[in-house]
């Protein structure tokens, strides 16, 4: 596995690759509408294939944040959150937020197309880092240059340390010598207390009885540093939920999934697109390994690392995957994210 303080991050997509990749989206809905024109000879027909292209852009975008014109400048739709936060992982857009994001495309169109222009354009006028677009800002998207990775740091939890104060030895008090009670007794001598009068001042034993000066490396040599707390692990679902992981586990993953051996957890996955089989796929926690197995699936299972590059998983083979990449079972998908802290 990779590092656990620098994870490979890819940049923000610039703006003008994003507007060339809408276009291209764009050009791909009137090619599908142009061909139904010229095959059908029929309005109805024409604006529905227009559509159906339009819903196979949004579930491409939305499962696995690809389109067309995705694929033709190599990036990829994610939310938000994972291109500021580090440990949040790789997470694809989500069928909720692709929601918002075409449904204020398709009303753009509405202002005599030029609405829609202006929107596909409005990442060239964006003043932050990300360069988001008016539809991705308000369906909390953004998009990332596969071509172009750096590598982040994560941040350390700091453990503080503190110096503990230096004991004093405890002074009893020396018995007050008597005073003379009245006028002729001044003329007598005060009588001193006697050796046997004077309580001695107790010394601690092997101890000085003044603190000794030490070095900042002595004194904070004995203070017991509090060991950072275990990463968590989590696996995310499309729809927003999540399951902590313990480690070690085995989980079966799937649609009504069984446990296969003994000790294994049977963790059903939220499927709305029928795609996920019975048994899917199985994913083995081992210290800080992970490995996953595709339990002979009809739909297959896939494994996008955070570089964009994926990998189609061969029935029966177990494979070693890293944190924070995308597992795909048929059409539905989820991530293995660590945090580094309940807090964070």
């Amino acid at each position: 596995m990779s590092d656990s303080n620098s994870v490979m991050r890819c940049r923000p997509a610039g703006a003008g690759k994003q507007c060339a990749a809408a276009f291209v989206d764009c050009g791909f809905v009137l090619l599908c509408g142009v061909i139904a024109a010229l095959l059908g000879h029929n309005i109805p027909v024409t604006f529905l294939v227009m559509l159906e292209s339009v819903a196979v852009l949004a579930i491409g975008e939305g499962s696995r944040g690809l389109t067309p014109g995705n694929m033709m400048f190599g990036l990829r739709t994610v939310r938000v959150e994972g291109m500021r936060d580090v440990t949040a992982g790789t997470l694809p857009a989500g069928m909720g937020r692709i929601l918002v994001k075409y449904c204020v495309l398709i009303g753009s169109t509405l202002a005599l197309v030029i609405g829609l222009i202006a929107v596909i354009c409005s990442p060239l006028f964006a003043k932050d880092d990300l360069h988001q677009g008016w539809a991705d800002r308000l369906a909390s998207l953004g998009c990332v240059d596969i071509h172009q990775r750096v590598e982040a740091l994560e941040e350390q939890p700091v453990v503080s340390r503190q110096i503990p104060p230096v004991p004093m030895p405890r002074m009893q008090p020396t018995p007050p010598v008597p005073l003379p009670k009245t006028v002729a007794d001044v003329s007598k001598p005060v009588p001193m207390p006697t050796a046997k009068q004077v309580s001695p001042v107790p010394m601690p034993s092997g101890k000085p009885m003044y603190p000794v000066r030490t070095t900042v490396e002595q004194q904070t040599a004995s203070v017991p540093v509090t060991p950072p707390e275990k990463p968590q692990t989590f696996l995310f679902f499309e729809d927003g939920s999540k399951r902590t992981l313990s480690v070690p586990s085995s989980l079966i993953l799937g649609r009504k999934p069984a446990p296969q051996q003994t000790g294994d957890i049977a963790l059903a996955v939220p499927d709305h697109t029928g795609t996920v089989s019975r048994n899917h796929a199985r994913i083995e926690l081992v210290d800080d390994q992970i490995w996953i197995t595709d339990l002979a699936s009809t739909n297959g299972t896939r494994v996008l690392d955070e570089s964009g590059e994926e990998t189609e998983l061969e029935p029966n083979v177990r494979t070693r995957m890293h944190v924070g990449s995308r597992i795909g079972l048929g059409d539905m998908g989820c991530s293995i994210i660590t945090s580094k802290s309940r807090r964070r």
